[in-house]
């Protein structure tokens, strides 16, 4: 990870650690994002199948940024419905958590969260 990209990702998982009073890390980020981008405020509890969902719709709401996905609509529960654009390179690990961790950082300096 280059130096930029190690510090902003610090930096972050610093400042969601003292705002919300937890440890963070790839998948609660991930699981914040899914829930901000769900619209539907905070709750206490969330089941494994909740959590999941959210990683999921944050991950593809953050690889929309490539074009691997858009959204082509809504479900009754006002679920984004994502339409994969392209496949998805087979990725190591690694490059597959640098993606994301560079998404991840954009998306939160893109809300303003996160400043330069």
């Amino acid at each position: 990870m280059d130096n930029n990209l190690e510090s902003d990702w610090n930096k972050l998982l610093y400042k969601i650690s003292e705002d919300f009073n937890v440890n963070a890390d790839l998948n609660g980020t991930l699981l914040l994002i899914g829930i901000q981008e769900r619209e539907e405020g905070f709750k206490e509890f969330y089941s494994k199948d909740d959590k999941m969902a959210h990683i999921n719709l944050a991950t593809c709401r953050l690889l929309m940024k490539w074009n691997y996905y858009s959204i082509e609509g809504y479900d009754e529960n006002k679920w984004p419905i994502f339409k994969k654009n392209k496949m998805i390179p087979p990725f190591s690990k690694e490059k597959e958590e640098l993606l994301l961790k560079s998404s991840i950082v954009e998306y939160f300096k893109e809300s303003n969260y996160l400043e330069d």
